[in-house]
């Protein structure tokens, strides 16, 4: 996630020590398991572990997103594949880590990773335009002078879509009438797609923590020892971004 000691590497694994829960504490629960941030290993039973990072029981979702966030989202914004992929036993905090179950586009000091890249996904795609609206002006402006470099601006599009992995089957999170299960398929250059699978089109925040809430609403969720409303399932919530670069002329490059 964080740690700069191996910038070639592709994945990065760090675990979240959630803390006890109340019901925990009331049937006399201890935390057994020491953490290191520095030397970012978990000890367990005279066990130790060492991971990418380590994060402590006292870290709020915002510290967390911080620690994680940067790499991954302007990898993202600069056409790479990024992915958070939050796993763990019932009751261990997925999602609340991910944020899943947020309402609107409104940050609130608890909410998890997927509402604030969101946040700053849309914030930095505006600010990216506007900063190449402002460069093409200042070229329309010196028109006299032949400019040494093309400005283009910058436009993007983008869809959202969520599924769920039940058992072997895969669902569309975003259709209620049914609940067919869909098939993967292999697309034209290679890839793993979900043949079926409805991209619901975004525009803004709000849109997108929309497709987010109505997904989630739609999962399967059940009651166990750990959680009263487990997941009983596997989610992905996944966003596709398509940049356009535009000349000056309008024709686009």
């Amino acid at each position: 996630m964080s740690s700069d000691d191996d910038a070639s590497s592709h994945v990065r694994v760090g675990v979240r020590i959630r803390p006890l829960t109340s019901k925990e504490i009331s049937e006399g629960g201890k935390e057994v398991i020491d953490t290191n941030t520095f030397n970012r290993t978990v000890e367990l039973s005279k066990r130790k572990f060492t991971y990418d990072s380590v994060f402590q029981s006292t870290i709020q979702n915002i510290q967390l997103y911080d620690n994680v966030s940067p790499p991954l989202l302007n990898a993202f914004l600069n056409g790479f594949n990024a992915t958070v992929l939050a796993y763990g036993q019932t009751g261990s905090g997925k999602t609340y880590t991910m944020g899943s179950e947020a309402r609107n586009e409104k940050l609130h000091d608890n909410d998890g990773l997927i509402p604030r890249f969101i946040s700053d996904m849309f914030q930095s795609l505006m600010q990216r335009r506007k900063e190449s609206e402002m460069a093409l002006l200042q070229s329309s402006d010196s028109m006299d002078e032949k400019p040494k470099v093309n400005t283009s601006l910058v436009d993007f599009d983008l869809t959202a879509s969520f599924l769920e992995v039940y058992g072997e089957d895969i669902y569309d999170l975003l259709v209620d009438e049914t609940r067919t299960p869909l098939k993967l398929r292999e697309g034209s250059n290679k890839e793993v797609v979900v043949k079926g699978l409805c991209q619901k089109r975004v525009t803004n925040a709000s849109d997108a923590m929309n497709v987010l809430s109505t997904g989630t609403m739609n999962r399967t969720t059940a009651s166990t020892l750990m959680n009263r409303t487990s997941s009983r399932s596997h989610a992905v919530f996944m966003v596709n971004l398509r940049q356009t670069t535009r000349s000056a002329e309008g024709v686009d490059v």
